[in-house]
């Protein structure tokens, strides 16, 4: 497992992230479909690995936090 390479790729998706909600805000169905789909391409780049989707899985985890902080924890 290349952990270098995870970790920067880790890290450009995060600026990705930052990029596209400035057009689609986390309240957005575009928003969560492009999370999805791009955390899902990430993890099967790095073949599902264990620990690569835990981190993946808190990743969702903390954007969902972020969604209720916004939303007041209603659903939108």
């Amino acid at each position: 497992m290349n952990w270098s390479a995870f970790f920067y790729d880790l890290q450009n998706w995060m600026i990705e992230s930052n990029k596209f909600s400035q057009k689609y805000p986390i309240t957005t169905d575009e928003y969560w479909e492009w999370l999805v789909n791009s955390i899902g391409h990430l993890g099967n780049k790095y073949n599902n690995h264990p620990l690569v989707n835990i981190f993946l899985s808190d990743l969702m985890k903390y954007q969902e936090s972020n969604l209720n902080q916004v939303t007041g924890g209603k659903a939108i």
